[in-house]
């Protein structure tokens, strides 16, 4: 059975809407994004700088959840700008954008000293996107 539209002239003219207002949208993130992106490398660095008295650790766990967090605002860029090339998303950069804030995530609770039901939580969750990441890789379309 094959779909019809009543008012096909109408309907073209509210997809080419919709679609222009989603590419304004999401040109409008990526400013945003590329903003919040400068901010948090500045941020990075100006806590770099403001905490060399305190211990070595301490500086590290700073640092490594500031460049996972802007690592993830990249693969989010990523994804909208894949959007905006080929005017769709390929399940590949949202399974690595949610990789990659799930990756945050751990760090965040390793430094917590979490409970074993947290750790064994998190590790289902990496372990069940790992395998869906896998999946999609081997069973991507070619041209793709």
């Amino acid at each position: 059975m094959r779909l019809i539209a009543k008012y096909p002239k109408l309907f073209f003219q509210l997809t080419v809407y919709f679609s222009t207002i989603i590419r304004f949208l999401l040109n409008l993130l990526l400013i945003i994004i590329c903003f919040a992106l400068a901010v948090g490398v500045y941020k990075a660095g100006f806590d770099l700088v403001h905490s060399l008295h305190q211990p070595l650790e301490i500086i590290l766990q700073q640092m490594l959840l500031h460049i996972v967090f802007i690592v993830a605002l990249v693969e989010v860029s990523i994804t909208i700008l894949g959007y905006l090339k080929d005017g769709s998303v390929h399940v590949r950069y949202i399974v690595d954008t949610v990789l990659i804030i799930m990756l945050n995530e751990v760090v965040s609770t390793w430094f917590k000293k979490p409970n074993l039901q947290e750790a064994i939580g998190l590790s289902l969750i990496l372990a069940v996107l790992a395998g869906v990441r896998i999946c999609v890789v081997q069973f991507a379309p070619k041209g793709v």
